[in-house]
């Protein structure tokens, strides 16, 4: 049998594809985010304001304005320990390896989407990694002319109103809106568009209809995605408002649209893993396994976003 002396640096989790493909299937900024591969702990992404383009033989110099979002990549981070008695060899070690990656995967992609989605506090690296797009979008922005809860809506689910309406209270004409909040704006692309929702909205989308009677969420089937007005739906734990992250938010159930092209993915590193046997000197037998990401992430332009929360009394 080969010797656990050969696992002996951090491992990438490449190595097994259904870590991996767990970690995609759960998480919708890691499957769908724009990525930005970062070999340093910062990277400055440019944001353009576009390019003016004008008719006729004359050049005319653009005064449109470029800056700059910056990702800073955050550890995302864990730790077990398992009893040496169960691992006679380096087979055991990657078997042990490969079920808590799963478990690792499943956690991981709700406390990431959750830190990119739906955090309210102020990033801070830790308990807030970064500035989600609720955040954004409850936010002034000078630098993008953006005003706090511009591209922000709220739906009272004790108004049982789903169904279109004259009121503008309903459901529907709430959904309505926050895809207008980006249809029309110069940031929107009916190729990149993407609804991210809490999978409590689900039971809502059901029973939501047009003026017609004609239900507007459309369930996927034979591995296409849930749809919405023609707009992929991915659903994430994570995408419930909390103060801060969590792998387990309990707040309300929030629905992101947006151009994907702007959910500013830094990649720092995947997923690796570090074991390490007990030394002599250690008074039990274990070996200790780590689990680490480096990521960052921020929002493109504010205005390739609009926001539904969904208030629970």
């Amino acid at each position: 049998m080969a010797s656990t002396d050969i696992i002996d640096n951090w491992i990438p989790i490449e190595w097994d594809d259904s870590v991996i493909t767990r970690v995609q299937m759960d998480s919708a900024v890691e499957k769908y985010g724009r990525p930005h591969k970062m070999t340093t702990a910062t990277k400055r992404v440019l944001r353009s304001a576009g390019l003016a383009v004008n008719a006729g033989s004359t050049y005319t110099p653009d005064t449109s304005t470029n800056d700059y979002v910056t990702l800073t990549a955050r550890k995302f981070n864990s730790l077990f320990v398992v009893d040496e008695d169960d691992l006679a060899d380096a087979d055991s070690v990657i078997d042990t390896v490969k079920t808590k990656g799963e478990d690792w995967a499943i956690s991981y992609a709700d406390s990431f989407d959750n830190a990119c989605l739906a955090v309210s506090g102020t990033e801070n690296g830790t308990t807030v990694p970064f500035t989600s797009v609720y955040k954004s979008l409850r936010t002034t922005n000078a630098a993008t002319s953006y005003t706090a809860d511009a591209n922000y809506l709220t739906w009272d689910d004790d108004n049982v109103s789903f169904s279109a309406s004259a009121t503008g209270l309903s459901l529907y004409e709430k959904l309505s809106l926050t895809f207008k909040k980006v249809e029309t704006g110069k940031y929107w692309s009916a190729a990149d568009q993407l609804v991210i929702a809490a999978p409590g909205w689900r039971d809502a989308l059901r029973n939501c209809l047009d003026s017609q009677g004609r239900p507007i969420f459309i369930q996927g089937a034979g591995g296409t995605p849930d749809m919405l007005w023609n707009a992929p739906i991915a659903w994430s734990r994570g995408c419930k408002v909390s103060g801060t992250n969590s792998q387990s938010p309990t707040g309300n159930d929030l629905l992101v649209y947006c151009n994907r092209q702007f959910l500013k993915r830094g990649d720092r590193s995947n997923g690796e893993i570090l074991v390490d046997k007990a030394r002599a000197q250690d008074t039990t037998d274990d070996t200790a396994v780590k689990i680490r990401v480096r990521k960052g992430f921020n929002v493109g332009h504010e205005a390739a976003f609009a926001a539904l929360e969904r208030i629970t009394d």
